[in-house]
């Protein structure tokens, strides 16, 4: 029984997964230049900074859900000589599909994280999740964007943060 099972599944899977991936076709691929304003949620310790990312979308102009994936890098420094910290990260989000002039999304963030700078927290990378959710804003046809975004996570052994991030994006 086990076998059929299993069978079945590997077929299902064999013939659904071409089809998905003919679904979802590259349908667009920003550069994503943004800035962030990160507060910790227990000693409200500010940090500013900003960072790059490519971001792209897949699914087609008729898809109802798109999903959009965006690898980064970022940097930050605590306000009154704090420690700095750097990311690399990938956010994974979901969006309703098509070409609406605003376009919500909902998603989440794993990143490799390092503390620097006078006093950091912490030695070597640390694991940093996060959950996302924002806005983007989309210029004419230019292939432009604005985005606004809040993010609400961690990095492993401190305390949360609660991240504003505004971007601008580009078409290439």
């Amino acid at each position: 029984m086990k076998s059929s099972v299993s069978a079945a599944l590997g077929v299902i899977f064999a013939v659904s997964a071409p089809l998905a991936a003919a679904s979802l076709q590259a349908q667009q691929t920003q550069l994503d230049v943004h800035g962030n304003y990160v507060v910790g949620t227990s000693t409200h310790n500010k940090s500013w900074g900003g960072g790059v990312g490519m971001q792209t979308t897949f699914g087609g102009k008729t898809s109802p859900i798109a999903i959009s994936t965006a690898p980064s890098i970022d940097y930050l420094k605590q306000e009154n000589g704090g420690p700095s910290q750097t990311t690399v990260s990938l956010d994974l989000d979901l969006q309703p599909g098509g070409n609406a002039t605003v376009v919500p999304y909902a998603g989440v963030s794993a990143g490799a994280n390092w503390s620097g700078g006078s006093g950091k927290m912490w030695d070597g990378a640390k694991l940093g999740l996060e959950t996302l959710a924002g806005a983007q804003f989309k210029l004419g046809t230019s292939g432009a964007s604005l985005k606004a975004e809040e993010r609400f996570g961690f990095v492993k052994s401190q305390e949360h943060t609660l991240t504003t991030r505004a971007g601008f994006l580009v078409s290439f």
